[in-house]
Order: structure tokens, then C-alpha cells, then sequence
């Protein structure tokens, strides 16, 4: 899905908050339902986009009119105007003091300044065609790096501490990382139109210092003869020769230019300086230009059309449904483990209690101990599956090669955009030792080892008690083992 630049960015901050936000404090339960209902009164249902915009800036707002670090975040995360004036007006002075601090009224035609800006600027457009061909800049590229690091917004780092300060953190990086093209467009605009009035101050420069000064041209050498410095300058001034009509001398008329001394001869300057001015037009200031013409059109699209996570993403699901939008289903494969059917309806509900009753529920048929490559080799992705729950009992003995194994290869389903959790069922084997002194410390113990080999796996497990469970006490732990299980870390 696409959004707006501005909606986008208030998303991904109500996103991160959220998730963070677990306790409810930063955004009150009270908030979440006035923004669910502000959302639908304002985009309506069927159109999850405008549903999503409305609601994030509605919480964006009610977040950022209490906590001024939320507002602070929003603001630095904006691309800085200042940036884009402010750079390209310095070039235009750095260009001018460089035509200030040059050699008097000496126009040396080899060490003069726009040879060194024109060699500089065709050295760009090599590196420019070639991260073209190699899209080499999808982070942004190093303008864009550079940008963020003058806008303030690199300075945001993952932070263990509040939950705002984890909550602003993964908003910057999760931003940082969602507007990066558009960066690098606003970017390259701006160091394009930087370069072109660097050109331009030089030049400007130049022809100011004419109006009260004689330059002189000529040139001086310790290794380049007169023949190689007509080559060079018919390379270099050719096609504005060709342009403006002024002809470049032949080798004899170059040697006749070279300095003689310290006091030097040379020529009149009027004709040189017109032809480097055209040469910096041709080489660096319309090519810069229509760069950054370039740049402003794909950063104008671009800013209408960043990607936000969709389906793939939890956090969207769950706000999709608040819309009436089909619930996804539920997938549980049992390993090695074939539950009471009173043990599936109790996990029936307490699932129901978590993401909503409408939500599907299917079991798989057992998996057998040992038979998981098989499985994990015939298993096909349902489309509308949005969560797979490998499950287990606690009476096994976990193995590292078959039941992480058989995680591991749900995690790797072949199109499946589901999240995997892992629910270990602690129901039989607390029913076989009930009675029994040092229970506690036998499913701890055996807890433990499910930890150890599901961890293995990339996935936290959640250990419950099924058949004794309070459905609304483990509303949140079922949330947050769904949760982790990977699609909100990015599968976008």
C-alpha cells in the first residue's frame, strides 16, 4: 500500500508507538477507540489506505499535543527546507570567494578554477550513470546519508528505555528507512542545483572582477608543452568554441600565451572567459539543472506514494479489521502432539479473545515425530492464512533437529506471508504430575529446555496451561507471541 508523505510519517509513528505502548499509556485505550471511530467516520469502510491515514493522524495528533517528544520526532523527521535553500545559496558564494582568492588578474587557462569544477563535475556524472546501473542507492545513497545527518534525523538511535524512547527510535528507523528514495530524490535536487550555482557564482564572479580589472590569460607548465596544451584546451573549450564562434589559437598561439615570466605576458582575457563560461554552462550548469528538475519531479511522486507495510504487517491487520475487513485465518499445526478436542476449543477461544471472533480457525492434521521434512516438503501457504501456530506439548522432549527443525521450516513456507508462533501446551504434562511434589520445578525445568531449542529457531514460544487458562488474562501474551513472530519485523 501508498501513502502521502505526511500521512505515511504519522502512520509509522502511531505504528511504533503502539507496539511499544503496550500498557496503554501513552496512547489511552480511550484514544485507540475515538481514533478507530474518527478513521471510519472520515474514509468510511472497503478503503484501508484512508482508513489508516485518518486514523494515524488523528492519534498523531492527540500523541504529539502530550508528549512533546512525539512532536519533536514528527518535526525532525520532515526534510529540512532550510537544507534546500540554504546549500545552494553557500555554493553561490563559495563560487564567487573562489574567483576572489585566485591569482589576481592572472587567468592562468590550466590552473583556472572552472577546469578543476568541470573535471569535477564530469567525475559525478561517471558515478551517477554507473549507481544508475548498479541501483546501488537504495538506502538513499551518500547525499542523502549526508542530509539526514544535517537534518538531526540520524541522530535518533535504538534506545532500551522509555516506552516512547523505544517507540521514537523505531519510528526513526523505520522511517529512515521507508522514505529513503525520497531522501535521496530531495537530495540529489538539491546538490544539483548547489553545483549549477557554484558554476554560476564562479562565472559571476569572474565577469564582476572584468568590469574594474584586465585579466590576462596565458598559461605556464613544468611538464606540458604548447602542442599538449592545445590539445587539452580543444578538448576541454571545443564545443563552446564551436558555439559561441571564438576560435581557440593554434599551437603557435598557445606557445605565444605561455607565461615568460614572473611578470608574464599573455592576452586579453575576454575571449578565455567567454568560452569558459559557456563551457560551464554546457558541462555544469544546464546539465545540473536538468538533474535537479529530474530529481524534484521523482521526489514529487515519490512523496505521494510511500510504501507502508500492508497485509504482511500485524499492526495493519489488526487496525483493517476495526473496518470490517475479512479476518484472517488462523493455521495450527500440532507436532508430535495430538490435543483433546476440549484442548482445540479452549485454544479456539483464547485465540477468538485475542484477534477477534470472526477470525477462522483450521488444524492441520498431526504432524508425526520425525515426519517433518516430509510435511515441510508437500505443506503449501493458504492466501489467507495471517498466523501459523506450530504447536506442541510440554510432556515431549524438545529436539533442536526435529522440532526446531519443523519451526525453522514453517518460517520458510514456501508464499506464505503468515506469522509463525510457537505454542507449547503445558496441559497433559501438568495433569500427569498433578499431586505431585516439585510440579513447579519440573515444568520449569522442561520449560526451560522448549525455551532453549525454539529460541534456536528465531521464535520466543508462548508456554501456556490451555485447558486452565483464563482466555482475557492471556489475551496479551497469545498477542505477543503472534506478534514476534516476524512479520512486523519486516517481511514488507
Amino acid at each position: 500500500m501508498k501513502m502521502s508523505e505526511d500521512d505515511a510519517r504519522d502512520l509509522y509513528l502511531i505504528r511504533a508507538v503502539e507496539r511499544e505502548d503496550a500498557e496503554h499509556i501513552l496512547l489511552t485505550s480511550e484514544d485507540r477507540e475515538q481514533a478507530d471511530m474518527a478513521a471510519r467516520g472520515e474514509a468510511g469502510t472497503g478503503k484501508p489506505e484512508k482508513y489508516l491515514a485518518a486514523r494515524s493522524r488523528f492519534a498523531a495528533a492527540r500523541l504529539a499535543t502530550r508528549h512533546p517528544a512525539a512532536a519533536r520526532a514528527l518535526k525532525g523527521m520532515r526534510w529540512p527546507g532550510w537544507l534546500s535553500l540554504g546549500l545552494p545559496i553557500v555554493a553561490l558564494l563559495l563560487g564567487v570567494l573562489t574567483n576572489e582568492l585566485g591569482n589576481g588578474n592572472r587567468l592562468n587557462l590550466l590552473a583556472f578554477p572552472l577546469i578543476g569544477a568541470i573535471a569535477w563535475n564530469l567525475a559525478v556524472y561517471v558515478v551517477l550513470i554507473i549507481s544508475a546501473l548498479l541501483r546501488s542507492n537504495d538506502d538513499g545513497g551518500m547525499l542523502a546519508k549526508l542530509a539526514r545527518r544535517l537534518s538531526g534525523t540520524a541522530s535518533l538511535r535504538k534506545d532500551a528505555g522509555s516506552p516512547m524512547a523505544r517507540g521514537l527510535a523505531g519510528f526513526a528507523s523505520d522511517w529512515i528507512a521507508a522514505s529513503s528514495r525520497l531522501t535521496a530524490h530531495r537530495s540529489a535536487r538539491t546538490f544539483h542545483i548547489a553545483a549549477a550555482l557554484f558554476a554560476v557564482g564562479l562565472i559571476g564572479g569572474i565577469f564582476l572582477r572584468a568590469l574594474a580589472f584586465e585579466y590576462r590569460a596565458g598559461w605556464e607548465s613544468t611538464f606540458m608543452g604548447p602542442q599538449t596544451v592545445h590539445w587539452l584546451l580543444s578538448m576541454v573549450l571545443g564545443p563552446a568554441s564551436a558555439i559561441t564562434g571564438i576560435g581557440i589559437p593554434d599551437v603557435p598561439g598557445i606557445a605565444a600565451l605561455r607565461w615568460a615570466g614572473a611578470e608574464g605576458s599573455g592576452a586579453n582575457a575576454g575571449p578565455w572567459i567567454i568560452l569558459y563560461t559557456a563551457t560551464a554552462l554546457i558541462f555544469i550548469v544546464i546539465p545540473r539543472l536538468v538533474l535537479a528538475s529530474m530529481a524534484a519531479a521523482s521526489a514529487g511522486f515519490a512523496a505521494r506514494r510511500i510504501a507502508i507495510p500492508g497485509r504482511e504487517d500485524f499492526y495493519v491487520r489488526r487496525l483493517m479489521r476495526a473496518i470490517g475487513g475479512s479476518a484472517g485465518a488462523v493455521r495450527i499445526t500440532a507436532y508430535a502432539y495430538r490435543p483433546e478436542e476440549d484442548v482445540k476449543k479452549k485454544l479456539e477461544i483464547i485465540l477468538h479473545e485475542a484477534i477477534g471472533d470472526a477470525a477462522p480457525i483450521r488444524f492441520d492434521p498431526l504432524v508425526d515425530y520425525g515426519a517433518e521434512e516430509t510435511w515441510l516438503d508437500e505443506a503449501t501457504a493458504r492466501e489467507n492464512d495471517e498466523y501459523h501456530i506450530a504447536l506442541f506439548t510440554l510432556s515431549a522432549t524438545p529436539e533442536n533437529e526435529n522440532h526446531g527443525e519443523f519451526v525453522r521450516g514453517l518460517r520458510k513456507l514456501k508464499d506464505s506471508i503468515a506469522s509463525v508462533a510457537v505454542i507449547v501446551d503445558e496441559s497433559a504434562f501438568r495433569a500427569h504430575f498433578v499431586g505431585q511434589s516439585g510440579l513447579d520445578e519440573r515444568v520449569e525445568t522442561r520449560s526451560a529446555a522448549w525455551r532453549d531449542v525454539v529460541l534456536k529457531a528465531g521464535i520466543t514460544p508462548l508456554l501456556i496451561d490451555i485447558t486452565n487458562a483464563d482466555p482475557a488474562a492471556e489475551r496479551e501474551r497469545l498477542e505477543a507471541a503472534l506478534v514476534q513472530g516476524g512479520s512486523l519485523e519486516g517481511r514488507r
